[in-house]
């Protein structure tokens, strides 16, 4: 829902509405501005109306005294409630919005008003009687928000590309940034791609007071598993399940619903048929045709997508997705703000696309299960490592065994990737199991180019501290925590988002509501896997909803046959973005390195294809970044 922007500096009107102009996707239902002239503070929204359809609701938003002003961006999925407290409190309110909800709770509870929000947002408020200008991200990272801290000045936005079009924010390339998204196709920390841009964390809030003091505060941490968890019952995760798909779907406008014929999306339809005439759930699946070189793990999700609509009966519209979607891969890079190489993102976006055509604005998602109850490779590896590390000598004797399985299947390819993540270490295990490649470490960090006394951090910085502080937990359970910090909000999250609002859709996850994420710490391993199955409890608890093909499909990713077409269709693309012209004139990759990473992928000799891929989506990147212009200064900032 919606787009914010504004800043606090010397920059004029024009800056603001050329802000706003990149972010018009994302509120296609209105669009205003408001300026504190005395502080030279302006804010700006972009509206996409959900919840309280009228002009009354639209934003920038005032208390009635006029001294705090809201934009804000997402869904409180609480706010009848807490507009209640507040009303046999006194408040009187102006609007049927969350918005209004939100700002008044402020007024009345400051900072602290975050811990009683059930919800995804990102938001700004400003003080008009302090000069203060807080900001805040929801507890998970559902909603983005950026922002650049100048010497002269703060600018924000739900967007990096809005932040791109002030003359002042430079553009210079982070290479930190980079190396994380060679390693793990996404950066799992604050920053991004531009060194004068950062990202507010979830579960962050922060000030910037009268004098341009900026102060980060984190006000949620996601919480670890006690020491000993005991047996949950299915009816109370069944019951709590049911209340927040419930919950989720409060809105003034109609709600579809993502089935790609999973467990995780089709137990979340199965829910909302629960709450309301399944004929009204429009349900939207990518149809990906199969890879017939069995590289990729691609292409049945339609057929179980069409066997639980008729279950359930809810209609479902198919999204055909085809090897021309390469073509839209510089859009999307940019679109993303992040040169993600993830082509389920133009999935998502196609599916957001074709619900609009259908008139809904709100869909619900499946996303959230895999990194709460397990549903990665990576979890089976994990438990895999934690089992065989109880017994002398088994690890290295199995890894030995493995390692050295060809890549050309889809099993050879998890083989030898076991073999390899078995012989690591615990921490360099978890932090390779994140990666999506098995090109080992040193020759990621080779990749990037250094110039003489420049050194890099290592590839598993990100997760430093994480790995310190779960040091006590179970190593599937470390692997959860490292995917609720970094996958879940850098990569999933984000595409979600952008996509969906790019079409003016807003994408929901009810799997990653608070009280499902408090409830999954306390239910033990035995509860969310063994060797043979993944998020056993959600499994049984959906025994008597799902279909049983689909209870016990084997993970598939969401996506397309990437091995498959950089092999095909894509080939001529790779071979000149990975060219010594190219590579050497970016002057970011070390031209050796990446000329062995390609003989590698075209040899088959390693499962390189992520990574490679990824230095492709950068080199586009920066190209699409090169190309996007900003305001002159002249224009952006107030004339003297």
């Amino acid at each position: 829902m919606c787009g914010i922007a504004g800043f606090r500096g010397p920059w004029s009107d024009r800056l603001l509405d050329a802000m706003l102009d990149r972010l018009s996707h994302r509120g296609p239902d209105g669009r205003a501005a408001w300026r504190d002239s005395e502080s030279n503070f302006a804010v700006g929204h972009a509206r996409l109306s959900i919840i309280d359809l009228s002009a009354a609701a639209n934003q920038p938003m005032h208390t009635a005294d006029g001294r705090y002003v809201i934009s804000f961006n997402g869904e409180i999925y609480n706010f009848k409630e807490l507009r209640r407290e507040l009303e046999s409190a006194g408040v009187v309110f102006r609007t049927k919005s969350d918005t209004e909800v939100l700002l008044r709770l402020f007024e009345c509870e400051g900072q602290s008003c975050l811990g009683r929000l059930s919800g995804i947002f990102a938001f700004a408020i400003w003080d008009r009687a302090s000069r203060h200008l807080f900001i805040a991200r929801d507890h998970l990272g559902v909603k983005p928000l950026y922002y650049a801290a100048l010497p002269h000045g703060f600018l924000f936005a739900s967007e990096l590309k809005a932040l791109t079009v002030c003359p002042d924010v430079s553009r210079d390339i982070d290479t930190g940034c980079v190396a994380n998204h060679l390693a793990f196709v996404w950066s799992s920390s604050a920053s991004t791609m531009l060194k004068s841009v950062r990202k507010l964390r979830p579960g962050h809030c922060a000030w910037v007071d009268a004098n341009g003091g900026l102060t980060i505060e984190r006000y949620y941490k996601i919480p670890h598993p006690p020491p000993r968890c005991e047996r949950v019952e299915r009816t109370a995760f069944l019951n709590l399940f049911d209340r927040v798909v419930a919950d989720q779907m409060v809105a003034d406008v109609p709600v579809g619903a993502c089935l790609s014929g999973g467990v995780d999306s089709s137990a979340v339809v199965a829910s909302m048929c629960r709450a309301t005439d399944p004929a009204r759930i429009v349900t939207f699946c990518a149809s990906v045709p199969k890879d017939r070189t069995h590289a990729d793990n691609f292409g049945d999700d339609i057929v179980h997508a069409r066997e639980m609509a008729r279950r359930l009966e809810v209609p479902l519209v198919e999204v055909p997705t085809t090897a021309e979607l390469i073509d839209q891969l510089p859009r999307m890079l940019w679109e993303l703000d992040e040169p993600t190489g993830d082509f389920a993102a133009l999935q998502t976006r196609m599916i957001a696309a074709e619900a609009k055509r259908h008139g809904i604005k709100v869909l619900l998602t499946g996303t959230g299960g895999d990194d709460l109850f397990t549903g990665y490779g990576r979890h089976v590896a994990a438990f895999i490592w934690a089992a065989l590390d109880q017994i002398p000598y088994a690890r290295g004797l199995t890894s030995r065994l493995i390692r050295g399985f060809p890549s050309r299947s889809v099993l050879g390819r998890r083989l030898g990737r076991l073999g390899q993540l078995l012989a690591l270490s615990e921490d360099e295990m978890l932090t390779e199991a994140m990666s999506f490649s098995n090109w080992p470490a040193g020759e990621r960090t080779s990749l990037v180019a250094m110039a003489p006394g420049q050194s890099l951090e290592s590839h598993g910085a990100p997760f430093g501290r994480l790995l310190g502080d779960t040091r006590e937990l179970h190593p599937v359970e470390r692997l959860l925590q490292l995917d609720l910090h970094g996958f879940v909000p850098d990569l999933n999250l984000n595409y979600t988002d952008k996509m969906g609002m790019q079409e003016g859709v807003e994408l929901r996850v009810p799997l990653l509501d608070l009280r499902l994420v408090a409830f999954a710490m306390q239910v033990p391993i035995s509860q969310k896997i063994t060797l043979w199955q993944t998020k056993r409890i959600l499994r049984k608890a959906m025994a008597g909803r799902l279909n049983r093909a689909v209870l016990h499909r084997a993970k598939q990713g969401f996506g397309v046959p990437l091995r498959a077409w950089m092999a095909g269709p894509a080939r001529g693309l790779i071979v000149e973005m990975t060219s010594p012209r190219v590579v050497t004139a970016r002057g970011l990759f070390d031209p050796a390195a990446v000329a062995r990473l390609r003989n590698a992928f075209d040899q088959n000799r390693s499962d390189v294809a992520f990574i490679l891929f990824t230095l492709v989506c950068i080199e586009i990147w920066c190209r699409q970044l090169s190309c996007q212009p900003s305001l002159a200064s002249t224009d952006a900032r107030i004339a003297a």
